[in-house]
Protein backbone atom coordinates (compact mmCIF):
# COMPACT_ATOMS: atom_id res chain seq x y z
CA UNK A 1 0.00 0.00 0.00
CA UNK A 2 1.33 3.31 -1.04
CA UNK A 3 1.55 5.62 1.49
CA UNK A 4 0.78 9.41 1.50
CA UNK A 5 3.17 12.28 2.37
CA UNK A 6 1.19 15.16 2.47
CA UNK A 7 -2.18 16.21 3.19
CA UNK A 8 -4.66 18.81 1.52
CA UNK A 9 -5.52 19.73 4.90
CA UNK A 10 -1.43 20.16 5.45
CA UNK A 11 -1.00 22.69 2.47
CA UNK A 12 -3.64 24.91 4.52
CA UNK A 13 -2.78 27.93 6.41
CA UNK A 14 -2.25 27.67 10.21
CA UNK A 15 -5.28 29.75 11.07
CA UNK A 16 -7.65 27.72 8.64
CA UNK A 17 -6.42 24.46 9.80
CA UNK A 18 -7.19 25.99 13.64
CA UNK A 19 -10.63 27.31 12.40
CA UNK A 20 -11.14 23.70 10.92
CA UNK A 21 -9.96 22.36 14.24
CA UNK A 22 -12.30 24.19 16.13
CA UNK A 23 -15.28 23.10 14.17
CA UNK A 24 -14.86 19.84 14.62
CA UNK A 25 -13.45 19.51 18.32
CA UNK A 26 -15.44 22.43 19.56
CA UNK A 27 -18.39 22.63 17.41
CA UNK A 28 -17.74 26.21 16.96
CA UNK A 29 -18.50 28.04 13.97
CA UNK A 30 -16.61 30.45 12.49
CA UNK A 31 -18.17 34.27 12.96
CA UNK A 32 -17.78 34.45 8.84
CA UNK A 33 -20.08 31.47 8.19
CA UNK A 34 -22.88 31.85 11.02
CA UNK A 35 -25.22 32.08 7.97
CA UNK A 36 -24.61 28.49 7.61
CA UNK A 37 -25.24 27.16 11.03
CA UNK A 38 -27.39 24.17 10.93
CA UNK A 39 -26.53 22.30 14.44
CA UNK A 40 -23.55 21.01 14.86
CA UNK A 41 -20.76 21.10 12.15
CA UNK A 42 -20.13 18.52 9.55
CA UNK A 43 -17.46 17.76 7.27
CA UNK A 44 -19.33 18.76 4.08
CA UNK A 45 -19.35 22.40 6.06
CA UNK A 46 -16.19 22.27 6.41
CA UNK A 47 -15.18 21.65 2.74
CA UNK A 48 -17.76 24.63 1.84
CA UNK A 49 -15.60 26.63 4.55
CA UNK A 50 -12.48 26.40 2.59
CA UNK A 51 -14.23 26.75 -0.20
CA UNK A 52 -15.50 29.82 0.75
CA UNK A 53 -12.08 30.78 2.01
CA UNK A 54 -10.53 29.92 -1.63
CA UNK A 55 -8.94 26.42 -0.84
CA UNK A 56 -10.17 22.66 -2.26
CA UNK A 57 -10.17 19.87 -0.27
CA UNK A 58 -11.72 16.83 -0.68
CA UNK A 59 -14.53 15.52 1.59
CA UNK A 60 -12.13 12.27 2.14
CA UNK A 61 -9.18 14.61 3.35
CA UNK A 62 -11.36 16.23 5.98
CA UNK A 63 -13.01 13.17 6.84
CA UNK A 64 -9.16 11.81 7.72
CA UNK A 65 -8.24 15.30 9.19
CA UNK A 66 -11.29 14.73 11.16
CA UNK A 67 -10.55 11.24 12.44
CA UNK A 68 -7.30 12.43 13.69
CA UNK A 69 -8.27 15.89 15.50
CA UNK A 70 -11.04 13.85 16.90
CA UNK A 71 -8.82 11.03 18.06
CA UNK A 72 -6.45 13.79 19.35
CA UNK A 73 -9.13 15.12 21.49
CA UNK A 74 -10.10 12.21 23.29
CA UNK A 75 -6.41 11.17 23.79
CA UNK A 76 -6.36 14.86 25.54
CA UNK A 77 -9.30 14.10 27.50
CA UNK A 78 -8.02 11.21 28.38
CA UNK A 79 -4.66 12.39 29.98
CA UNK A 80 -7.07 14.80 32.01
CA UNK A 81 -8.95 12.37 33.57
CA UNK A 82 -5.73 10.62 34.02
CA UNK A 83 -4.07 13.33 35.71
CA UNK A 84 -7.46 13.93 37.83
CA UNK A 85 -7.70 10.03 39.22
CA UNK A 86 -4.07 10.16 39.93
CA UNK A 87 -4.52 13.26 42.05
CA UNK A 88 -6.26 11.81 44.91
CA UNK A 89 -4.49 8.66 44.69
CA UNK A 90 -3.15 6.51 47.98
CA UNK A 91 -0.19 4.37 48.11
CA UNK A 92 -2.83 1.07 48.18
CA UNK A 93 -4.47 2.21 44.63
CA UNK A 94 -1.84 3.51 43.00
CA UNK A 95 -0.96 0.27 40.89
CA UNK A 96 -4.02 -0.29 39.98
CA UNK A 97 -4.93 3.07 38.55
CA UNK A 98 -1.36 3.16 37.13
CA UNK A 99 -1.97 0.23 35.12
CA UNK A 100 -5.51 1.02 34.45
CA UNK A 101 -4.25 4.59 32.66
CA UNK A 102 -1.00 2.76 31.05
CA UNK A 103 -3.25 0.51 29.09
CA UNK A 104 -6.17 3.28 28.07
CA UNK A 105 -3.09 5.08 26.64
CA UNK A 106 -1.80 2.25 24.70
CA UNK A 107 -5.36 1.88 23.14
CA UNK A 108 -5.53 5.20 22.66
CA UNK A 109 -2.40 5.80 21.11
CA UNK A 110 -3.23 2.27 18.90
CA UNK A 111 -6.60 4.07 17.66
CA UNK A 112 -4.69 7.14 16.67
CA UNK A 113 -1.96 5.01 14.55
CA UNK A 114 -5.04 3.04 12.72
CA UNK A 115 -6.62 6.15 11.99
CA UNK A 116 -4.09 7.76 10.22
CA UNK A 117 -1.61 6.64 7.42
CA UNK A 118 0.61 10.10 7.41
CA UNK A 119 3.79 9.07 10.09
CA UNK A 120 7.24 9.74 9.49
CA UNK A 121 9.66 6.99 10.47
CA UNK A 122 10.08 9.29 13.41
CA UNK A 123 6.45 9.51 14.25
CA UNK A 124 5.80 5.95 14.77
CA UNK A 125 9.71 5.25 16.71
CA UNK A 126 8.25 7.98 19.19
CA UNK A 127 4.42 5.99 18.97
CA UNK A 128 6.29 2.62 19.57
CA UNK A 129 8.10 4.15 22.14
CA UNK A 130 5.09 5.36 24.36
CA UNK A 131 3.73 2.27 23.99
CA UNK A 132 6.80 0.56 25.27
CA UNK A 133 6.62 2.74 28.33
CA UNK A 134 2.86 2.37 28.72
CA UNK A 135 3.64 -1.48 28.87
CA UNK A 136 6.29 -1.21 31.52
CA UNK A 137 4.16 0.95 33.75
CA UNK A 138 1.68 -1.79 33.39
CA UNK A 139 4.28 -4.81 34.25
CA UNK A 140 5.87 -2.58 36.98
CA UNK A 141 2.70 -1.81 38.73
CA UNK A 142 1.77 -5.95 38.31
CA UNK A 143 4.63 -7.05 39.83
CA UNK A 144 3.90 -4.38 42.32
CA UNK A 145 0.59 -5.70 43.19
CA UNK A 146 2.17 -9.53 43.26
CA UNK A 147 4.60 -7.86 45.56
CA UNK A 148 1.85 -6.70 47.99
CA UNK A 149 -0.34 -9.90 48.01
CA UNK A 150 2.79 -11.87 48.95
CA UNK A 151 3.74 -9.66 51.68
CA UNK A 152 0.41 -9.68 52.81
CA UNK A 153 -0.35 -13.63 52.70
CA UNK A 154 3.72 -14.07 54.39
CA UNK A 155 2.01 -10.91 57.54
CA UNK A 156 -1.21 -13.32 57.62
CA UNK A 157 1.11 -16.63 57.49
CA UNK A 158 3.29 -15.85 60.43
CA UNK A 159 0.09 -14.25 62.22
CA UNK A 160 -1.59 -17.57 61.80
CA UNK A 161 1.44 -19.35 62.99
CA UNK A 162 1.86 -16.64 66.09
CA UNK A 163 -2.01 -17.57 66.96
CA UNK A 164 -1.46 -21.24 66.59
CA UNK A 165 1.60 -21.84 69.02
CA UNK A 166 -0.39 -19.08 71.82
CA UNK A 167 -3.45 -21.18 71.74
CA UNK A 168 -2.28 -24.50 70.95
CA UNK A 169 -4.13 -24.90 68.06
CA UNK A 170 -3.79 -28.56 65.57
CA UNK A 171 -1.09 -27.49 62.93
CA UNK A 172 -3.44 -29.90 60.65
CA UNK A 173 -6.30 -27.03 61.62
CA UNK A 174 -3.60 -24.28 60.97
CA UNK A 175 -2.59 -25.73 57.28
CA UNK A 176 -6.58 -25.64 56.43
CA UNK A 177 -6.95 -22.46 57.94
CA UNK A 178 -3.71 -21.14 55.42
CA UNK A 179 -5.45 -22.84 52.29
CA UNK A 180 -8.79 -22.24 52.25
CA UNK A 181 -9.23 -18.77 54.16
CA UNK A 182 -6.09 -17.29 53.24
CA UNK A 183 -5.43 -19.08 50.07
CA UNK A 184 -1.44 -19.91 51.39
CA UNK A 185 -0.14 -23.15 50.48
CA UNK A 186 3.27 -23.83 52.25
Amino acid sequence: MSRRTHSSIDKLPAGLRDILTRMLIDNEWPEDFKDHIKGRPRYEDLVAYCRLKGFTVSDSAIGRFGMQMRTISRMKSAGLLARETMAGLTDEDAPKTQKAAAEMATALTLEFMASNDDFSSKQIKEVCQAIRDCAGVSIKADQYIRGQIKEKAEKADKAIATLGKKKKIDPEVLKQIREEVYGIIS
